[in-house]
Order: structure tokens, then C-alpha cells, then sequence
């Protein structure tokens, strides 16, 4: 290979490991990338399969000719040998089940088919089409390579684009992009500007009552301690709230909270923000905490105090231990629970042994509930490492509400919850045998046994001739009539029980619908979200404003989207990705949510100037350019030391003198007492 097609193949492989989130070791990721001839998209199907090219090529036919050699793949060579199919005097039954074993070593692309005649009914999606239109089978394969690709590029670039002057202030309600000049922390601006816009947050900062700092230390210092760094967050925050620039890049305050920077992998990027999270909450809880009223409640923005409770019959083993919590893990994909928030929370929180039960219940709720969302592992497939051909990845999306309530898992509701809860299980069983006895019903020899009973009957009714013979007839006239009894017999069965799920079912989604279980609703705010590839422009969030409205955060990218994408969205659903955290909030009334914030008299005035300033550039004061106003409800604009907008030189060359790669806007501390 040529040096470039080497350094092209060291970054393939790169993707490869950190898209299997550190699963994979460089040498499997070659491996697999050579066995596909150098096909990213093909050996990342390939990897997510359970491929480690441990077996690379596998004679599915009887060799006759002696003239054709099947070369076993060298890992270590850079090509791919090319091997003849021969003639075969192996057959494969398709009526047993001696092949299994065959099949299951077959490479992962042919791990899906399945060999035989089909009892399905004809799908209606897969039509005859003409013979002569092009067919582009490979598109998606394409796509996905194109996608990996970009984000790769991305995930390496360490510049941020730079784009027109015109695209800098933003229109209507439309939030702020926050942006890093570091790729590998975009996360921690994106859970920023999610954090943002939950309402109990954004009153809380303004609340905070600035702390003494020391004004000579540079931000970055190591003495400047907590104190400076609550300065620069509700400095930012000041900034996302009334700015009116479209995008700001921050180049110190987020590392002050010392967060390390994202690999690119699934995995890593919910546990990094989960610390992130951890970080920021801790801070900003502990000086509101410092600076209550000492006959206040202690404040719980972030952390809730939880514990376990062992349940025997009707009496309970509480046990205390102060435990704080922040933000809850949370399993998704391939279990046996439902893909939905509350059956996995369910799972997770409560255990049984018989007739006893352990439940992790929440001592004092938090006023924010985050829940960080893992891919299930499953430990019990190591011994296939490829699985068998119908174990796949789950592909089912998650499903999570936009209110929830937390009543069922808090301690207060503990007798109540319990009994509900053995209510539900008691249903799930029921659901259980009737699910089994259903399949008794209509399987049988793993065939549909009513199918069977179908076809037998219009054999007897339609078929089978009495050759003139009265007793023959008769014969088959009395089978058909034994045929038809049973199965509209069975069927009868079968609906009585489909009948019987559907109200269990219906029961248990309403079994903790009562008043006494629905008194702590939390609203959902934010959605942290990742395709699955790494690169800043792979991972976004989806947000709600005051008014209700969302909007989809790409990078410097803003748009508004509707609820239901939100909800639905299946990106990262093929690279086992999609949403990675979700944040809800205590639920708050519209006059709450739309109550004036109050932030420090010495950002708001920054604000002011640093919106004059942003005018000026433009050749334009905000009374001269209506098209551009923001509403007077959303005041004025700030910015700081630590922030910036990248302009591109050719845009400001015929409005201003300033010869800057970027437009800053510095503010001086000049007082720690103004508010």
C-alpha cells in the first residue's frame, strides 16, 4: 500500500474501535476491515454483528475439482485472496436441522437468510419491477460509508468554520448554539444549553448571590477556585438567556469544570456527561445550599437522597443511608422488559425472591430527573461471539415520555406502590401462561398449527375424491366436520385469550393511575442525542423554550422541529446510539415558566453594550433593522471575555475596519457587589 493508503487505513481503523466503543481492539478492527476489502460501512455491519475476523473465510461447498484452492485469509496481508466456487455434491436439507451448525459460521451478511419455503403471506412492499430499471442496491451501504466518512473528518478538525456576518444575529425565539473550539467537549456545550432551558435551572443561577473573587487571577488558574468559575457559568448563562447572537463560542469556562474530552465512542459519551452533569450540579447546589436562610429547606436542584426498602408481606425494612444520586443509568435495547422509560426504571429499581422484594426508592426527590441511557450488554452471548442467526441487535426504538411521575418509586408511597406493584406482577404472570397457552394452540413442531388445521380441512372439503364410494364419502364428510369443529374451536380459544392480554394490558398501564401516585410530575426539557458517529456534528440536543416550542441544536445549526420528532426520532438506531440522556424537570405552571429572570446588574449591563457593539458592525441599529429584532420580551444582549463569534473576514471587509479573525466582546469585572 502507498503511505497515504496506509495512513487512510490507520484512521479506518480508528473509527472502527472507537464506534465499538473501546470493545474492540485495534488489531480486530483491521482484521474485520480487511476481510471486507477495505469497506468501512460493510466491517462496521460486521462488528456490530459479533464479527472479529477470527474466521475469515469458511468453505460453504464440497470441493470436487483439484484444480480449485480455497486460500485461508492472512490477517496480515493487505488483500483479499479470491476463492472459486466448485461444484457441489452437498445438498442442504431444508427440512432438518443438521445444518444449524453450518449456518451459524457463515459470515454475518448471511447470518439473515433463511433457507427454505416461506409461510408468510405475500408482502404487499416487495412488488415485481421491471427488468430494465437501474436498481441501486447499494445505497444505503453508500450513505452510511458517506456519513462515516464526514464524521470522521470532523471528529478530526480542529477549526471551527467560519460563516457570513449575516448569520450571526438570531430571529424570534430562536436559542443560542453554544460551541466549544475544542471537538472533543462539544458534549459539555450541549449539555450546558440543555441545562439551560430547564426553568428551575436558569432561576436558580440567577438567584446565586456572586461570590468574592480574586479579579488579577486569570480564569484558567487554579486559584481561582469554585468562586470563579460560579462567576463565568452565570456569566454564560446571562449570555444564552439575552444575547442575540445566533451562536457563541466558549474558550474557558467549560473546561474550568474540568471534563475530559470525548474519544468519539457510544459508551463515553453518556459517561462523560453523567460526570459532567455530577460536576456542575454539585457545584452549583453546594452555593445554594451555603447561601439559604438558615431556617430554608436544603436545596435539591440536582441531587435527591435515596436508599433500598426490603418489602416482606405487608412490612417493610427501611434502610437509610444517605446515598446522594444525580443522574440515574438506565439499560435500553435487548432485555427482556419493555423499551420504554418506566418499565426499564422499573426493572432497575425493584428485585424479588419469592415473596420477598428490595426497591431503591428516593428519599427526597431532586427537582430535576436525568436519566442517562445505556446500551444493554448482554453477557450471556460471549459464548458466540457472533450469535446464532436470529440473535440480532435490538433495533425496537425507546420510547420515553414527555411527563412522567416519580410518585410510584419515593419512599412516602412505598405501602401503595408495593401493592401495585404485586398487582402488575400478578398480571404479567397471568399474561404469561395465557401467551403460553395461546402458542400450544396455534404452534405445533414449530409450524402454525392452525394453518395446518386450515389446509387439512380444505383438503377433506376440496380435495379428496370418494371415488364413488357412499362410505368413503361419509368418511370424509365426518373428518372434515371433526376438522372444522376444532378449529373454530381453537380459534375461539385463541380470540377469548387475545381478548383476555388486551385488558390486562389496558389494566396495567393504567394500575398506578390514581391521585394518591400522581403528585410529583416532572416535565420532559431536553434531549441529548448521537447518531452513533463520532464528530461534533454527530451528537445534538433537542430543547424546549419558554413558549413551549422545540428546537434542534446542530453544532452552530438551530431549527425548530416538532414534538413528535422529538419523541420519535430514530437517529444512531442501527449503530445501537440514539438518545443518551434524557432531563425532566419538576412540572411548573406557564405563568412560572414565564416569570421574569433577574440576573446580576454587571452582565445585564454588558449586555447592552456588547449588543451596541454586535449593531454597529452590522451598519445597523436595531431601529434601523426591524427584519433582525429580536422581541422586546427577550431584552438585550450581552457577551464576555471568554466567548466569541466566528466571522469570516470577506463578510467584514466592507462594513468595518477590524482586520480580527472573530468578533469579541471583553468585559471587565469592575464590580463583585453589583447585582
Amino acid at each position: 500500500m502507498t503511505p497515504l493508503e496506509e495512513q487512510r487505513e490507520r484512521e479506518d481503523v480508528e473509527l472502527l474501535a472507537g464506534m465499538m466503543g473501546g470493545g474492540v481492539g485495534p488489531d480486530e478492527a483491521l482484521r474485520v476491515l480487511r476481510k471486507h476489502k477495505g469497506d468501512v460501512q460493510k466491517a462496521a455491519d460486521a462488528m456490530l454483528s459479533g464479527d472479529r475476523g477470527e474466521e475469515d473465510i469458511i468453505s460453504a461447498w464440497h470441493n470436487t475439482s483439484p484444480s480449485t484452492q480455497i486460500t485461508a485469509y492472512d490477517p496480515a496481508s493487505s488483500g483479499v485472496p479470491q476463492a472459486t466456487q466448485a461444484s457441489s455434491s452437498t445438498l442442504i436439507d431444508l427440512t432438518s436441522d443438521d445444518n444449524d451448525a453450518r449456518t451459524w459460521q457463515l459470515e454475518p451478511s448471511q447470518n439473515e437468510a433463511k433457507f427454505g419455503p416461506s409461510e408468510r403471506a405475500p408482502d404487499p412492499a416487495f412488488q415485481m419491477v421491471t427488468t430494465n430499471t437501474p436498481i441501486d442496491t447499494n445505497h444505503d451501504e453508500r450513505t452510511l460509508n458517506d456519513a462515516i466518512q464526514a464524521s470522521l473528518a470532523d471528529f478530526n478538525a480542529d477549526e471551527l468554520e467560519l460563516f457570513p456576518v449575516e448569520q450571526t444575529v438570531r430571529e424570534g425565539g430562536r436559542p443560542i448554539a453554544l460551541r466549544t473550539e475544542s471537538p472533543g467537549i462539544a458534549y459539555a456545550a450541549l449539555t450546558i444549553q440543555a441545562l439551560f432551558h430547564v426553568p428551575q435551572v436558569r432561576e436558580s443561577m440567577a438567584k446565586l448571590r456572586l461570590p468574592d473573587i480574586d479579579t488579577e487571577l486569570p480564569r484558567d488558574s487554579n486559584d481561582a477556585g469554585a468562586a470563579q468559575t460560579i462567576w463565568s457559568l452565570v456569566e454564560l448563562f446571562v449570555n444564552l438567556d439575552l444575547a442575540q447572537l445566533s451562536a457563541i463560542i466558549d474558550k474557558d469556562v467549560l473546561r474550568s469544570l474540568g471534563q475530559y474530552p470525548w474519544n468519539g465512542s457510544t459508551d463515553s459519551l453518556g459517561d462523560l456527561t453523567n460526570e459532567f452533569i455530577k460536576c456542575f450540579g454539585s457545584l452549583v447546589d453546594s452555593f445554594l445550599n451555603a447561601q439559604k436562610p438558615e431556617d430554608a429547606a436544603e436545596s435539591h436542584l440536582f441531587y435527591f437522597h435515596h436508599g433500598q426498602a426490603e418489602s416482606r408481606g405487608s412490612s417493610f425494612k427501611i434502610e437509610k443511608n444517605g446515598i446522594q444520586g444525580c443522574v440515574v443509568a438506565v439499560e435500553v435495547g435487548e432485555t427482556f422488559a419493555p423499551n420504554d422509560l418506566i418499565s426499564r426504571l422499573s426493572v432497575n429499581l425493584s428485585r424479588y425472591n419469592g415473596s420477598s422484594s428490595v426497591h431503591d426508592l428516593i428519599f427526597e426527590p431532586s427537582d430535576l430527573a436525568m436519566f442517562q441511557l445505556k446500551p444493554y450488554v448482554n453477557h450471556a452471548k460471549s459464548a458466540f461471539p457472533s450469535g446464532p442467526p436470529s440473535a440480532k441487535s435490538s433495533r425496537e426504538p425507546f420510547v420515553f415520555p414527555k411527563l412522567l411521575y416519580l410518585d410510584r418509586f419515593l419512599l412516602e408511597n412505598l405501602p401503595l406502590a408495593n401493592e401495585k406493584r404485586m398487582l402488575e406482577r400478578e398480571m404479567i404472570t397471568e399474561i404469561s401462561e395465557l401467551t403460553k397457552r395461546k402458542e400450544s394452540l396455534t404452534t405445533f413442531n414449530n409450524r402454525d398449527a392452525l394453518k395446518d388445521l386450515r389446509a387439512s380441512l380444505h383438503y377433506y372439503e376440496h380435495v379428496a375424491e370418494d371415488r364413488g364410494d357412499p362410505d368413503r364419502q361419509a368418511a370424509l364428510q365426518r373428518t372434515a366436520q371433526k376438522l372444522k369443529n376444532i378449529l373454530e374451536a381453537n380459534v375461539a380459544h385463541v380470540d377469548e385469550i387475545d381478548g383476555r392480554i388486551e385488558k390486562l394490558q389496558a389494566d396495567i398501564s393504567k394500575i398506578f393511575d390514581c391521585p394518591e401516585l400522581q403528585k410529583h410530575q416532572y416535565d420532559l426539557r431536553a434531549v441529548l442525542m448521537h447518531t452513533g458517529l463520532p464528530g461534533r456534528k454527530q451528537i445534538y440536543s433537542y430543547v424546549q423554550d419558554k413558549q413551549g416550542v422545540w428546537w434542534k441544536t446542530v453544532d452552530h445549526s438551530v431549527t425548530e422541529v416538532p414534538e413528535e420528532t422529538v419523541l420519535t426520532d430514530p437517529a444512531g438506531l442501527h449503530l445501537n446510539a440514539g438518545p443518551y440522556l434524557l432531563i425532566y424537570s419538576r412540572h411548573l405552571s406557564e405563568e412560572q415558566i414565564n416569570a421574569p429572570v433577574v440576573w446580576p446588574k454587571i452582565f445585564a449591563d454588558n449586555v447592552e453594550a456588547a449588543n451596541r457593539t454586535l449593531f454597529s458592525l452590522l451598519q445597523s441599529e436595531p431601529d434601523a433593522a426591524p427584519e433582525k429584532r429580536v422581541p422586546a420580551s427577550l431584552a438585550a444582549n450581552s457577551s464576555m471575555s471568554s466567548l466569541s463569534f466566528p466571522f469570516t473576514q470577506a463578510s467584514l471587509s466592507d462594513r468595518t475596519p477590524l482586520q480580527e479573525d472573530s468578533f469579541s466582546m471583553d468585559v471587565s469585572v469592575e464590580s463583585q457587589t453589583q447585582r
